[in-house]
């Protein structure tokens, strides 16, 4: 029987499906382009800047996203600095609703399960985040703390040792296959891809809801 879960947050817990069109209609009003394509110009600089960011040395995210900014106010003509657009979109990512199947976490809890929440984003937003939404966890674990991001297998390392627990005793779900998945099973930890767009992967580890996990924790 397995003793904890590792859960990753956004996309997994949090639901961050157009993740920018909060902040795209805040710029919207400011320059009249439409929140839709100010969405699409976002998600394709996002992509952009944040490409392989994982792989490199440590940067808070904040760093990331200050370049991003830098690059919409120039496409946008927009008048505020990029640390204002920062905040902005951090108090929007605060507001993200948690899926519905989150209360299965309660159920775990129930059970004696241990369970830690393993993020690559940065304390500023999710630390707000999770005091707002009530589902229970034992342990946080940021990459803006441990200046480590998945899929650094330090940072899995890092988890099960505030965790206490081995290898053989936790699984790891996580929504982003390259990050999450790749990350928790190189450093050898059974990871699950919870798939809640339907995307086509080969990997045969794949749940569409938490309350798919119950198979794999005996």
């Amino acid at each position: 029987m397995k003793k904890g879960i590792i859960f990753d947050l956004y996309g997994t817990l949090i639901n961050a499906n157009h993740l920018f069109l909060p902040i795209a209609k805040i710029i919207s009003k400011e320059c009249n382009y439409p929140s839709k394509i100010i969405e699409k110009k976002i998600n394709e600089t996002y992509k952009e800047i944040f490409k392989d960011y994982h792989l490199k040395p440590f940067k808070p995210e904040r760093e990331y996203y200050k370049i991003m900014f830098e690059k919409i106010i120039d496409v946008f003509e927009l008048k505020n600095s990029p640390e204002y657009y920062i905040d902005e979109m951090y108090k929007t990512f605060i507001n993200l609703p948690p899926y519905e199947d989150v209360d299965y976490l309660k159920y775990l809890k129930e059970n004696g399960m241990k369970i830690a929440i393993l993020s690559n984003a940065d304390d500023d937003f999710v630390i707000p985040t999770l005091n707002k939404n009530p589902f229970p966890f034992d342990y946080l674990i940021t990459s803006y703390a441990t200046k480590l991001y998945k899929p650094d297998p330090k940072i899995f390392e890092y988890a099960l040792n505030e965790m206490r627990l081995s290898k053989d005793d936790v699984i790891f779900v996580g929504d982003n296959y390259n990050v999450d998945i790749l990350g928790g099973n190189n450093f050898g930890i059974k990871s699950i891809l919870i798939n809640r767009l339907n995307r086509q992967y080969e990997y045969s580890e794949t749940i569409k809801s938490l309350y798919e996990l119950d198979r794999y924790l005996k």
